[in-house]
């Protein structure tokens, strides 16, 4: 259920009366709650359901018994965790990877001199992949493991578990949340399982309401008016055929898209952040303005905060870090392995090691370059030190738009072929239009002021009078959605 549909914004009124009404009891909102959830991830793939109730219940059993086991009996308990992460790691690879495997075996079948379909007869990579597997198997994890490094956090019933990894905001698309976010919201996470636990009633609070509406009006105009427009303007038809396009167009094609990308997914998290707040549940940020970064490090500080911070604290700091092994290997290691989650394609793979491989260079020029901040502050000249962080975006802003390209070329031959015709300096083949460069300069203006304007524009909205609210919002939403197009292309990361 795409959040940019009525059908949704029925479904979120209906979520909204009831929770208005219902009693103020944990219980209640809770067993209402999940079946809300359950009801919008049936909506979006009902055959899928049996899956994420398994999912739930491998994390349930994990925490239960990894907990149940004293901690001198580590062996145990390291056995348990690491058989429950290998099962569930195995499951999203057999979704994810299914139709690469098929295909790789067909092409090893046919140069055995057997030519065989396996396509044909065997279910199409479209009914296999479950709508947020990645997302809600990353929130499991996480649930399971920190329970596994730290005893003293309760373990929570099935229901519950189920109630977390499937929470309809982020249940498709993120932001990842970790499970003493959630729960804490609803319960005092440390306090000793022997106490009665405080519960904290769900109410709705005028700066929720405020700040709620705020990030939604932002995630739309991120999604149907930005993203929506230079995919249809430019980004499509420019990656899918390169050579009929000067290598102008073909270099704005490449900004528009890293532009795209950030409305679409950065506009998504609006979206849940704001569904969420109006609900009494404050999800975590997952943008921070990313394309003003200074360095690959600063850029993974920034973007997809949830993800990123999500494969630093539960694989590379399970592969060492940087107090074990090799710190650089571990980098690469991860941001391989953190390509390859996006999907099993050459592309990925090149886009993940590309990123490790800036990560290594960036740490290992921090360590040399004077102006660098992990180095010890001494005072030099205010010009030079902007020269440095001009230069220094620059660079980075520029390999994040080139790697985009690997990102979302439909092969890595297309990506190489928009890198080749962007070096060509050709005039030949069509240009754009001049309202693209608007909407790319519109986005980079977004991320340098939009924080000043959320604040100012929800502090009107939580000081304004209620009719005159409900004016501004419904004003706003209007505007927004008469500026986009009649359809709304699904949000980049559902393919995830």
């Amino acid at each position: 259920m795409n959040f940019v549909t009525l059908y949704f914004s029925l479904f979120f009124l209906v979520v909204l009366t009831v929770f208005s009404f219902c009693p103020r009891s944990i219980k209640v909102q809770s067993f209402l709650l999940l079946c809300f959830n359950l009801f919008f991830y049936a909506c979006a793939g009902i055959q899928f359901l049996p899956l994420l109730f398994f999912v739930a219940f491998l994390n349930y059993v994990s925490a239960k018994l990894t907990n149940g086991h004293p901690p001198k009996k580590h062996t145990t308990r390291r056995t348990i965790i690491h058989f429950i992460v290998a099962l569930q790691i195995l499951l999203l690879g057999f979704y994810k990877y299914y139709e690469f495997f098929i295909l790789n075996t067909e092409a090893l079948l046919s140069q055995m001199g057997l030519q065989v379909s396996l396509i044909g007869f065997l279910p199409s990579v479209d009914i296999l992949l479950p709508v947020g597997l990645s997302f809600y198997i990353f929130q499991g994890l996480s649930y399971s493991i920190d329970r596994y490094r730290d005893i003293s956090l309760k373990p929570r019933s099935y229901l519950e578990v189920l109630t977390f990894i499937s929470f309809f905001p982020t249940v498709l698309a993120g932001p990842i949340m970790r499970s003493n976010q959630f729960f804490g919201q609803f319960i005092e996470e440390a306090l000793p399982q022997d106490k009665e636990f405080k519960v904290q009633e769900k109410k709705w609070i005028n700066q929720d309401i405020a700040e709620g509406f705020t990030y939604i009006l932002s995630g739309l105009f991120k999604k149907v008016v930005l993203a929506s427009y230079l995919s249809e303007h430019i980004v499509r038809d420019v990656f899918q055929n390169p050579d009929f396009y000067s290598s102008e167009t073909v270099l704005i094609a490449s900004y528009a898209y890293a532009m795209q990308i950030f409305c679409d997914f950065s506009g998504y998290s609006d979206l849940a952040i704001g569904i969420g707040r109006l609900m009494g549940f404050k999800i975590p940020i997952n943008f921070n303005a990313p394309y003003l970064a200074t360095s690959l490090q600063d850029f993974w500080h920034r973007w997809h905060i949830s993800l990123s911070t999500w494969l630093r604290d539960y694989l590379y700091i399970s592969l060492g870090g940087n107090r074990k092994g090799n710190k650089y290997l571990n980098l690469f290691i991860t941001m391989t392995l953190g390509g390859l989650w996006h999907g099993a394609h050459l592309r990925f793979l090149i886009w993940g090691m590309a990123h490790g491989l800036g990560l290594i260079i960036n740490h290992a020029w921090q360590k040399i370059c004077p102006l660098s901040p992990k180095k010890e502050k001494k005072e030099y000249p205010l010009v030079l030190t902007r020269i440095y962080s001009f230069f220094a975006w620059f660079i980075t802003f520029h390999c994040i738009t080139i790697l985009w390209l690997f990102f979302r070329a439909d092969t890595t031959e297309k990506a190489l072929e928009m890198l080749q015709r962007i070096s060509l300096f050709t005039t030949e083949g069509d240009g754009y239009s001049y309202l693209v460069l608007i909407a790319i300069f519109t986005t980079m203006i977004i991320q340098i002021v939009g924080k000043h304007c959320f604040q100012g524009f929800s502090y009107v909205l939580e000081k304004a009078w209620l009719p005159l609210k409900i004016l501004i919002i419904a004003l706003c939403s209007a505007i927004i959605l008469k500026m986009g197009p009649d359809g709304v292309l699904p949000f980049i990361y559902f393919q995830f």
